[in-house]
């Protein structure tokens, strides 16, 4: 009884244990929230969302991804984003855009919290034609 005891209970000590150390490790790196804003003229995709043109604001509130915003809406899209190279300044800061078909999909988010790459569009990572499109964000 013993060994079913053990087998049932150590993974949720497991699991237990992986929450208390993430809770922990977070507790001494909260991610302050950067907010910045872009007017996109197309519409554009991302997960699988369809974006119309307009004015968006963007929120960095939980690490590994932003959130997107229509300007004067409530609905905000989460993306999941990897971080791939160091943060740029605010002047240099981007969306990158890349056409496939008939449709623009955000590829990459330049920012003050680094180069990332949308998670959805790792596969297609430096992949660049000549319909890419840049929007610059703005930080307030």
């Amino acid at each position: 009884m013993t060994g079913v005891l053990n087998s049932v209970a150590r993974p949720w000590l497991a699991a237990l244990l992986a929450c208390i150390l993430l809770l922990l490790s977070g507790s001494d790196s909260a991610q302050t929230v950067v907010r910045s804003s872009a007017n996109v003229p197309f519409d554009f995709w991302a997960e699988g969302q369809k974006f119309p043109a307009g004015d968006y604001l963007f929120d960095s509130g939980f690490p590994g991804s932003i959130s997107i915003r229509g300007k004067g809406s409530k609905l905000s899209v989460a993306i999941s984003l990897v971080l791939y190279a160091d943060p740029v300044k605010k002047e240099n800061a981007k969306l990158l855009f890349v056409r496939r078909g008939e449709k623009y999909y955000l590829i990459e988010v330049w920012s003050v919290l680094g180069k990332r790459v949308v998670t959805a569009e790792f596969e297609h990572h430096g992949e660049k034609n000549n319909q890419q499109r840049e929007v610059r964000l703005v930080y307030p």
